[in-house]
């Protein structure tokens, strides 16, 4: 379509409505009005070069049904290694389970691009069909089951990992069932809705960080003194205690308590430093530059009249003087 001039792109989409597939002649297109009738032969001409309308005869055309050119050519790309098709309209079973997912997780309307991914999981990923569901049921969780990009990333990464049945998914329903714990008690104790940013970090508590529920907990206590809690906030406390080898909530209750007597140690310590310098300004135990200069002035007033003997020295005296 990018490709076509504006005219054809007019033309095309008048007759498309118009004749809703039905063949229609030159003077049906010329009838269009909207542009010149000497526009119309060349944008007639670039729509049957674009393959969306075939020239019948000199001046009758019909529409080509692009969405049927679509499958049937995808159809006949799905091949095994012999070249024989591996997908049948009577596969009962493919047929049954993109249904099943269609009314579950799209309303009964999935865009077409999902049921590609059903049949790329299906025969290129060869995953079995309870795991082709369970692809949908991990994207609504996740709230990106109308992305195609992502679900098409986390099909390829469940295939690259080995998730092809249910046995092997096994571990991940396990990490999965304990993520989900985490963001129902997330969002009750933070009180807000979750987005799809906290989710992405819930996963990386649970797959780097090895958390679960009671440890998430009391890092959301840990962070209690904030104003306002951030998942960020959760993940930065769960990163130290992993890096310190903290991995249950008793070595992190431990953690926490030594934790709270170094800083009380240090608090401490600085207040005595600032008592000594307090203590010591008060019994006039320091001294500045400024009052060791005006003391260095006044020993030198005492010790000698420097000022004076200088001025002597050009004043040649008197005789009295010398005497």
């Amino acid at each position: 379509m990018p490709m076509l001039g504006k005219d054809a792109v007019s033309l095309y989409l008048w007759l498309t409505m118009t004749y809703k597939g039905s063949s229609f002649t030159l003077k049906d297109a010329v009838s269009y009005g909207a542009i010149p009738e000497e526009a119309v032969n060349q944008a007639l001409a670039e729509l049957v070069s674009a393959s969306v309308f075939i020239r019948e005869d000199k001046d009758r055309f019909s529409s080509v049904d692009l969405k049927k050119v679509e499958i049937d050519e995808y159809v006949k790309s799905r091949t095994d290694a012999s070249g024989v098709p591996v997908m049948r309209s009577d596969e009962k079973k493919r047929n049954l389970l993109a249904t099943s997912i269609q009314q579950t997780f799209y309303q009964g309307a999935m865009p077409y691009a999902f049921y590609r991914l059903i049949d790329t999981c299906l025969y290129d990923y060869h995953f079995e069909d309870n795991v082709v569901y369970a692809l949908f049921e991990e994207g609504k969780e996740l709230r990106m089951q109308y992305i195609v990009a992502k679900m098409e990333d986390l099909a390829r990464r469940w295939f690259e990992k080995g998730f092809t049945t249910a046995d092997a998914l096994k571990e991940y329903y396990d990490k999965r069932n304990k993520r989900s714990s985490i963001a129902k008690m997330t969002g009750r104790l933070l009180r807000r809705h979750l987005t799809e940013m906290d989710y992405e970090r819930f996963n990386k508590w649970v797959d780097v960080y090895g958390a679960d529920e009671q440890i998430v907990e009391y890092a959301i206590r840990v962070n209690e003194w904030r104003s306002s809690i951030k998942t960020l906030d959760i993940e930065q406390k769960l990163k130290e205690w992993y890096e310190a080898g903290v991995f249950t909530i008793d070595k992190a209750t431990v953690y926490e308590a030594e934790r709270a007597k170094e800083n009380k140690s240090k608090v401490s310590r600085t207040k005595g430093r600032t008592n000594v310098r307090k203590s010591g300004k008060e019994a006039g135990i320091t001294a500045d530059k400024s009052s060791e200069a005006n003391n260095s002035d006044e020993d030198r007033k005492d010790d000698a009249p420097i000022h004076d003997s200088i001025l002597d020295m050009f004043s040649g005296g008197s005789d009295e003087d010398d005497k």
